[in-house]
């Protein structure tokens, strides 16, 4: 019997959403859930981190052309490089990488989310970079515009007084990290998966981020 791929490793498909990670993925699959989008409409494959994003792409872009995607859709952090993080660091790089295939990029991401209509036989391409198309940032900022304000506030504060007394260990690039995590920490059962916290409603998946983000899939994968 043919093994059953996982939610987060499709291998093959027409419609096809390339992720950094897991967290990515069960973020995604809840957020569509919630907004009700077909798990029919594409499938997610996580690359098992931001290095392997883009060669994946290649992967999928070169493939044969009974194989090849009709559509690829990649979510990317925009957090490089991470001394001196720039959202347009990463865009460059991806341009960069689309144009040898024919695609021109614009000058800047779409704030809604890009979208580029097929090169001859490439595929269409989508491209998100969290956490807004505007703003340097990861997967976890883009959380944080999910978490309820007045908490959140509370979280950061609390990390910012402990960062104060250097009692804390983690990287500077990492402060968003630690501010989602000590928000999670306080909800009820404490250190929800982002997943789970999205279906429990401790992150709340109705916000404008989250509405803007699956009309972007839902554009992409769906015209």
């Amino acid at each position: 019997m043919a093994k059953k791929e996982t939610p987060c490793q499709c291998k093959k498909g027409t419609h096809v959403l390339l992720v950094e990670g897991k967290n990515d993925c069960h973020v995604i699959r809840m957020l569509c859930k919630e907004h009700q989008l077909s798990e029919s409409l594409f499938c997610i494959y996580e690359c098992g981190g931001d290095d392997y994003v883009l060669p994946e792409l290649e992967l999928r872009i070169q493939s044969d052309l009974q194989l090849r995607p009709k559509v690829i859709g990649i979510v990317l952090d925009a957090d490089m490089p991470e001394d001196k993080p720039d959202i347009m660091v990463r865009w460059q790089q991806l341009s960069d990488k689309l144009e040898k295939y024919g695609y021109t990029l614009p000058v800047q991401p779409d704030k809604q989310g890009t979208i580029h209509s097929n090169v001859g036989k490439y595929p269409r391409i989508g491209i998100w970079l969290m956490p807004n198309n505007q703003d340097t940032g990861m997967l976890e900022d883009f959380l944080k515009k999910l978490a309820l304000p007045d908490t959140l506030a509370t979280a950061q504060s609390c990390v910012k007084c402990a960062y104060r007394r250097k009692v804390t260990h983690f990287k500077e690039a990492h402060l968003s990290k630690a501010e989602i995590y000590t928000y999670l920490a306080w909800q009820d059962e404490p250190g929800k998966p982002f997943g789970i916290a999205i279906t429990a409603h401790t992150l709340q998946p109705n916000t404008e981020i989250a509405h803007l983000f699956t009309n972007w899939l839902n554009r992409l994968f769906s015209e």
